[in-house]
């Protein structure tokens, strides 16, 4: 998924003659997003949205948390280059960040299709648990469980008030392990969150779910897996 540095590469051309592409350089090069998005903005409304400075406009809209404008231009950006990946995910990112969850299932799963990528399968399966298409997140989870995952595959998830860290394959196997839940497959859903806690015995959402279910085993009278499952990929924070 896309970083900042993607943000810098893309916006790689020559920036020496033009004034609002200096003042875009200049804020990329102190932190200040806010900045950089007010130059592109003036340099494409001088040059026209046909230029790559479009593409990084989304970018950086969608890092400071702008999802109806990184929506707008990478909609706007991929009439122009509909099978471009970064602008697909942005669009993608974009439609969940703002409720749309079917949009964004449409968006990832094609992405998934293209590029078998871990995170694009991890997203997919995000996606589809948090509107209960149970079916089709077990279906995307048997697919991720074919593909290859490093060390440095990592993501962030909340628990609570905190911020934890994990492996994205144990992300994936806790997902998996509260879909079969959900689906009454509980020995099975015992299972995968132990493989979660195997690559991460750290991981507090899947230690949390684990002990849950176990405690539905003992008939400590619980009858749902504890609420802050949710867990998040974000582009900023992804490493590849």
């Amino acid at each position: 998924m896309i970083s900042t540095a993607q943000v810098k590469k893309t916006a790689a051309p020559s920036a020496k003659t033009n004034a609002h592409l200096k003042m875009f350089n200049q804020a990329m090069m102190s932190g200040d997003g806010a900045t950089a998005i007010i130059a592109l903005n003036y340099y494409v409304s001088e040059q026209g949205n046909d230029n790559v400075y479009a593409d990084t406009l989304a970018m950086l809209y969608m890092q400071q948390g702008g999802y109806m404008q990184a929506y707008y231009w990478a909609d706007k950006r991929l009439a122009a280059k509909p099978d471009d990946n970064n602008l697909l995910e942005i669009k993608g990112v974009s439609l969940d960040k703002m409720q749309q969850p079917k949009g964004a299932i449409d968006i990832f799963e094609k992405l998934f299709a293209k590029t078998k990528s871990p995170y694009h399968a991890y997203k997919l399966m995000e996606l589809q648990y948090g509107i209960k298409r149970l079916a089709e997140c077990l279906s995307t989870a048997m697919a991720a469980e074919k593909l290859e995952y490093k060390p440095d595959y990592l993501m962030t998830y909340n628990f609570g008030q905190q911020t934890g860290r994990t492996y994205l394959q144990a992300g994936v196997y806790n997902i998996h392990a509260l879909a079969l839940y959900d689906l009454d497959k509980k020995a099975e859903a015992k299972i995968y969150f132990e493989k979660a806690l195997a690559l991460d015995s750290t991981f507090a959402l899947a230690k949390q779910n684990l002990e849950a279910l176990k405690s539905l085993g003992a008939g400590a009278g619980k009858t749902t897996l504890p609420e802050s499952n949710q867990q998040t990929v974000s582009p900023a924070n992804k490493q590849n």
